[in-house]
């Protein structure tokens, strides 16, 4: 009998039994996970047999032993239903797992997009208000603040005192609102620098002795002596986590002290305490303060305004800062909050301070003598700030764009102005972009100084102005004093 044809189809299927094996040892290398590789591996055992099977009925039939060929076709064919069944079964399995992996993942990257989306459009948000808000803000504090300054009869007087402490209170509350929000999307990185810990303190007292006076409340610190005087930490909020907890304190506190101790807690940790002699906190609300938008008295006819956002604030910003806040508090005896931060004690020479500034200090335009453009493209605010700077002696430059910025320089020279005060969000050309174009045109010496004044009070916002090539920041709404500060640091200097 000729057995060419099926000695042909035989070595036919053990090629592609090879080619069987290459792949699903590929395969095999593709696969993680140990309950699917075990199951190819014994496909991968059946392929074996079969190419073997193969090799030996080839030899049967070149030998013509008729039997033993009869008994290893039907081991074949056995294994070979038993193959199809194992190939069909995992294949279905691993196609089962593979499509529920790319389902999570999927789900997982649309999960990722949507959070991020919605943190954008948070963040955009956040921007967008900011910015919105505290201009107009910038001219109802900046004009009420210039018409206490003018004579008025004590009603009006009284008057305007209301529309400034409103507006206070109302940039406090904004300020809160956006902090937590930048404290909640981790849009607040913090810069750490040298700086003196018993200026900052008192920087800090000054700010909140006024509403003190009105109670009659002492105010006092101490400084363990252990601490260096210099210490690297951020003091921007510092100041705000002492500013909020003092003024907390003074808020609950009707009459007696609130003082102020630092001390060396461990290695590179300060702990801070604020103890007043208030009304103090029952022991079931203590546990409860830190939380966003809690309150002890949450009424609506409570005593105390405020958005129970602070101590939330202060607790993220201590941790920022590497540390904790708590509190202990006896009714009718007092409130004491500690909060630790973690430093790094520099030994070397403070920064030269400048003297403390008068807001009514009518010889301030003798004592820093400067010419200033400002480029501010809101009219109110144009005319506030040109009442703040004649109030302070000088008489100043107003364009509304980045372009007439650019033609104002060109016109009157470089060495025209000292310092530009230059908005950010302008039509024609914003601030960014005419201050590069200053940069470009001009080399650095012969450049004005250029402070960046702007509604957008987020660290993105400040680096961008620095990336661009300005020099200082400041942020709406602008009070006189720190005006004053902003003039003095770079006139003193030049």
């Amino acid at each position: 009998m000729d057995y060419s044809l099926a000695i042909g189809l035989i070595i036919l299927g053990a090629a592609v039994m090879f080619l069987s094996i290459l792949e699903t040892r590929r395969l095999l290398s593709l696969i993680k996970s140990n309950r699917y590789r075990k199951a190819w591996k014994l496909l991968l055992g059946l392929e074996i047999f079969f190419l073997l099977g193969y090799g030996i009925v080839t030899i049967l039939l070149l030998l013509q032993i008729r039997s033993f060929i009869y008994l290893l076709t039907g081991t074949i064919f056995f294994f070979g239903a038993l193959f199809v069944y194992f190939v069909v079964k995992t294949g279905v399995l691993t196609l089962k797992d593979l499509l529920a992996t790319q389902m999570r993942q999927l789900e997982l990257q649309r999960s990722k997009e949507t959070a991020e989306a919605i943190a954008k459009a948070k963040s955009d948000f956040l921007a967008v208000m900011s910015h919105e808000i505290r201009t107009p803000m910038n001219a109802v504090i900046g004009m009420s603040q210039l018409l206490l300054d003018t004579p008025l009869e004590p009603q009006q007087k009284e008057l305007a005192q209301i529309i400034y402490t409103s507006g206070d209170a109302l940039l406090a509350i904004i300020n809160d609102i956006l902090d937590f929000s930048k404290l909640e999307s981790g849009k607040i990185k913090l810069k750490t620098q040298p700086f003196n810990l018993r200026d900052c303190i008192q920087e800090v007292f000054e700010i909140v002795a006024q509403d003190a006076r009105h109670k009659n409340l002492n105010l006092s610190y101490s400084i363990d002596p252990n601490i260096a005087p210099l210490i690297q930490s951020n003091i921007i909020r510092l100041k705000q986590i002492l500013i909020n907890l003092i003024n907390n304190a003074i808020k609950f506190t009707a009459h007696g002290d609130i003082s102020v101790n630092i001390q060396k807690a461990e290695e590179s940790m300060l702990l801070f305490s604020i103890q007043d002699t208030g009304i103090g906190i029952p022991p079931e609300y203590l546990d409860k303060l830190f939380k966003p938008f809690s309150q002890v008295d949450s009424s609506t006819t409570r005593k105390h305004d405020g958005t129970g956002l602070g101590l939330a604030i202060c607790q993220k910003l201590t941790e920022l800062l590497g540390g904790r806040i708590w509190v202990e508090s006896t009714i009718d005896q007092g409130t004491t909050f500690f909060f630790t931060i973690k430093v790094s004690p520099e030994s070397i020479l403070p920064s030269p301070k400048l003297s403390r500034l008068d807001s009514a200090d009518k010889n301030f335009a003798t004592k820093f003598p400067a010419n200033f453009l400002i480029a501010e493209d809101n009219a109110v605010n144009q005319k506030l700030m040109k009442f703040m700077f004649q109030k302070l002696g000088y008489q100043v430059d107003l364009v509304g764009d980045g372009l007439a910025v650019l033609e104002k320089v060109e016109t009157c020279g470089t060495d025209h102005y000292d310092l530009i005060f230059m908005d950010i969000h302008m039509p024609k050309m914003d601030g960014l972009a005419a201050t590069r174009h200053l940069r470009q045109r001009f080399n650095t010496r012969h450049c004005p100084i250029i402070v960046a004044i702007t509604a957008s009070a987020f660290l993105e916002d400040q680096d961008a102005c620095l990336k661009a090539g300005m020099d200082d920041f400041i942020s709406k709404p602008i009070r006189l004093e720190k005006l004053q500060m902003i003039i003095a640091k770079w006139m003193a200097s030049s």
